[in-house]
């Protein structure tokens, strides 16, 4: 239906609404545009009467949109993003043109072993941006959703919003560490053998499970884990004894130079994850910006190429037990 000029919805409320869509706060949508939480309330207010719907109702720690605003919301960010392609070009033409700034959150231990590597191809290809980086925190999902943290790199998958894309990149694996050549390890694991070693863990979001698996199994008797932590530091120092063992993956090794790498022996392989997966995570109403979009390729080129470095030890298996199933 056509509707006069004055009667017709302000495109600027738009934006506005999107933020709210995103932040389900008027808190957080006015920081994020830079205006005062009054002018976002009587954007909202005017948008509820042209509507005739209460778009947002207070919940307990946030706003929650109506049926009507999700119908509105979904796909709006995107609109706006290929609205803007056509007002501002240049801003999506060249990286090296790019000076806004780009805030990163880094999963723990993965942190450690790509940063300095990230931040070289980074300060690459956006050579005028303003980049930062920081842990992955319990809050940092929310900290994706109302765009304090642009870009996250963590396991995958994790339980995250819908408003979040979620893009596996590779694949790890898990692998053990010793400080200096272990027969033991090479040879299978022969059962005797658990009770004579330390063992530490830093991998897996399922450690919890693992951890019971392992400890509580006929094929590893014996076996504890005397450490688990999240700090390669803490683990490197645990690594100092000669009967000490790390259970990581085969990135995590890029941290330890100097030290042996284990490929996991039959025996204990069915215990263990076959494979660990890192991926990337930003909001979906982003992917179509070449920032974000070009981000998928460039990480997993370097974890890809970060992984082909390590070079792991077989092991015979000489102890496998042929009643693993």
């Amino acid at each position: 239906m056509y509707r006069k000029y004055p009667e017709q919805i302000n495109l600027n409320y738009l934006r506005i609404f999107n933020e709210l869509y995103i932040t389900r706060s008027t808190t957080l949508a006015a920081a994020k545009l830079g205006i005062t939480q009054s002018a976002v309330s009587q954007v909202l207010s005017k948008l509820r009467l042209a509507t005739d719907d209460p778009l947002f109702i207070k919940g307990q720690n946030h706003l929650v949109p109506t049926v009507r605003a999700t119908t509105i919301g979904e796909g709006l960010a995107n609109e706006l993003i290929q609205l803007d392609k056509r007002f501002y070009p240049q801003d999506f033409l060249s990286h090296g043109d790019f000076d806004g700034e780009i805030n990163f959150a880094i999963g723990s231990p993965l942190i450690d072993v790509i940063a300095k590597n990230l931040v070289e191809i980074v300060i690459e290809v956006l050579p005028k941006a303003k980049i930062n980086f920081t842990h992955w925190g319990d809050h940092t999902l929310d900290q994706v959703i109302n765009g304090d943290v642009h870009i996250g790199l963590n396991l995958f998958p994790i339980n995250a919003p819908k408003e979040i894309r979620q893009i596996p990149l590779i694949e790890s694996q898990p692998i053990f560490i010793s400080r200096t050549p272990n027969a033991w390890i090479e040879e299978g694991m022969e059962l005797s053998g658990f009770e004579k070693h330390d063992f530490a863990g830093i991998i897996f979001s399922d450690i919890n499970r693992m951890q019971p698996a392992l400890e509580n199994n006929d094929l590893t008797e014996g076996f504890k884990f005397k450490f688990r932590s999240e700090s390669h530091s803490i683990l490197a120092q645990f690594l100092q004894s000669d009967n000490s063992i790390v259970i990581a993956d085969k990135l995590s090794a890029l941290y330890y130079p100097g030290h042996y790498f284990y490929e996991v022996p039959d025996k204990v392989a069915n215990l263990l994850p076959s494979r660990l997966s890192y991926a990337l995570y930003y909001l979906q109403a982003n992917q179509q910006h070449q920032i974000y979009s070009g981000s998928k390729d460039l990480v997993k080129s370097l974890i890809a190429g970060l992984l082909s470095s390590v070079e792991l030890i077989a092991n015979r298996n000489l102890h496998s037990d042929s009643t693993i199933t």
